[in-house]
């Protein structure tokens, strides 16, 4: 005889906006793998008569919900948070669009059934006692702008995983360069698209677009060196560029801003003068093309530090923030290891430069987003610090000087070719998520304590020790990127660049102290691993096999980049 399922929860949707429907569907599937059956029910065609569940749960954004309830019911909810409001047998999730409606979704499950969403690729229900909901809950989020900057990686599967897990982690907002967009665009498009996400297009992508308009006109391609002048010169392939941008945004409604950034190379002094001004003049020519097309998409320019220039960065007197479009703020070459207002002389630098623009765009009535390097393998490179005490850090800082967004970019590691096996199974989506789920959560406005957690609950005995090593890991290896500027375009990890090694005797020094530190953990186990280990197979092992991974590759890149020194240093 087929088990009859009784009937715990009806899910009533209030409207058929695509990502209310799919937030339905998600709902639906984790309380069924939790063990519980619910029925679905369209508001408009739903009858109150009808009994046959112990709890409705209603999915409605807080203006139809403002439209139906009484005053005393009354919730004020802002940016895109949500509130979870219990009534009796009813639960309503509010959400202020469709997408927060979603954000409480997760929420919901994630209190009532355990729910957690740590690792990518990874869906788990953690047994815990869990805490009785207020009647009332709301959540907002630290930042109205979160999310991820993937410039230059062409894997699908990996780029849905990230949007899917950063959904469930509170994440709004992923930009890809136009190029990558070009490449991926019919993968991931559905994937953004019923999560309601936003989704920048540009980054450094100049080059890309040219070569598209120059195949197809008598331009001649413009040499590195004069791409800087773009933005000043020769309106007319200007206008072919932005024409191309609006043609691309109003194929696909996903798109929501536009953030084309000048060439990655530095400007010098004799080009500098008027760069700013005539660059943010661009961008407000092609906000004002695409309000012509009657597109909704958002312009925004980059001031940043190319090639270690500060005439990208700062602002001249004769340059304002714009009154149309708004600002991202990158600054490359900072010491990790230190707070965003140190008085280590460039990073005050940097730090005067970021309240300066901060301060412009208020007054203009923009938002200003900080884009910060927390995944960028190569910043950080091999030798990959974890950064969570830095990232909570940075974001309440941000948020006390009432910086609008926070983004963090993702970048593979840059491969050499000099250390196959190393280069070819080096664990980097697995090593930099550490860092990007702090991120991620802190910015959706959750507690630091409450996020280390429960990441590291499911080492058990382990958890504190392990809690532990990360933290002396941090201050020990973040240090290194404070030699990124003065090694530029070099790395620590590129003493084969480096011209005038005699003059950094410390760094073998430093290097050997990384090493010697991780040398003391027994990795007898972990070697047994590296017959079957690859650099995207980490959901074969623990958390704690991962972690172990980790810590071998760190004393492999540490020793190996130690020797290299020293021998360049001897000879």
């Amino acid at each position: 005889m087929e088990k009859v399922l009784r009937i715990m929860d009806e899910i009533i949707y209030w409207n058929h906006h695509e990502t209310t429907l799919f937030a339905v569907e998600e709902l639906r599937r984790l309380m069924r793998n939790a063990g519980y059956e619910s029925t679905i029910a369209d508001h408009a065609t739903y009858s109150e008569s009808i009994e046959n569940s112990d709890r409705k749960i209603h999915l409605i954004t807080t203006n139809e919900y403002h439209a139906t309830c009484k005053n005393d019911k009354m919730v004020t909810i802002n940016d895109d948070g949500f509130a979870l409001f219990r009534s009796g047998n009813d639960l309503w999730i509010i959400g202020n669009e469709a997408r927060s409606i979603l954000y409480g979704v997760y929420m919901y499950c994630k209190n009532r059934f355990g729910y957690e969403w740590t690792q990518l690729d990874e869906e788990s229900i953690v047994k815990k006692e869990l805490l009785t909901q207020e009647q009332l809950y709301i959540h907002e989020p630290m930042f109205a702008r979160r999310g991820n900057i993937i410039e230059t990686i062409n894997d699908p599967n990996y780029v849905n995983a990230l949007i899917d897990w950063g959904v469930k982690n509170g994440q709004n907002e992923y930009f890809f360069t136009f190029f990558l967009w070009d490449y991926i665009k019919s993968y991931v498009s559905s994937a953004l698209r019923k999560r309601n996400v936003h989704v920048t297009l540009g980054g450094h992508s100049l080059s890309y677009l040219l070569k598209e308009i120059q195949e197809n006109t008598s331009d001649n391609e413009l040499k590195q060196n004069e791409k800087l002048k773009f933005f000043a010169e020769n309106r007319k392939l200007q206008d072919k560029v932005i024409q191309k941008i609006v043609d691309i945004c109003m194929e696909n409604e996903v798109i929501t801003r536009v953030s084309l950034w000048p060439e990655d190379i530095g400007i010098d002094e004799k080009n500098a003068s008027g760069f700013l001004p005539t660059y943010i003049r661009f961008t407000e020519k092609l906000k004002e093309a695409l309000q012509k097309n009657k597109s909704q998409v958002v312009v925004e320019y980059i001031v940043y530090n190319a090639g270690l220039s500060w005439n990208m960065l700062e602002r001249e007197d004769q340059t304002e923030a714009s009154d149309h479009v708004d600002v991202l703020y990158a600054y490359w070459g900072r010491d990790y290891s230190t707070a965003i207002d140190s008085n280590e002389p460039k990073q005050k630098r940097a730090y005067e430069t970021l309240q300066d623009w901060n301060k412009q765009a208020i007054k203009k009535g923009r938002s200003l987003t900080v884009l910060e390097y927390y995944s960028d393998h190569f910043m950080l490179s091999e030798l990959f610090p974890p950064l969570l005490t830095r990232i909570q850090q940075d974001l309440h800082d941000y948020k006390e000087m009432n910086i609008q967004g926070v983004l963090n970019l993702i970048v593979p590691t840059h491969q050499k070719r000099k250390h196959p096996e190393i280069e070819k199974n080096y664990p980097w989506k697995w090593i930099h998520h550490l860092n990007n789920y702090i991120y991620a959560r802190i910015a959706w406005g959750e507690e630091y304590k409450v996020i280390v957690e429960e990441y590291f609950t499911v080492l058990n005995e382990d958890k504190e020790a392990f809690q532990q090593m990360f933290v002396e890991l941090e201050a020990l290896i973040s240090q290194h990127t404070k030699w990124n500027a003065p090694l530029f375009p070099a790395r620590l990890v590129d003493p084969e660049k480096v011209e005038d090694r005699i003059t950094y005797p410390q760094i073998p020094s430093y290097l050997r102290e990384v090493y010697n530190r991780l040398a003391e953990w027994d990795f007898t186990e972990t070697e047994s691993f590296l017959a079957i280990q690859t650099k995207d197979n980490f959901t074969s092992f623990t958390t704690k096999e991962m972690m172990l991974i980790y810590f071998y590759y760190l004393k492999e890149v540490a020793g190996i980049h130690a020797e290299a020194w020293t021998l360049e240093v001897e000879q």
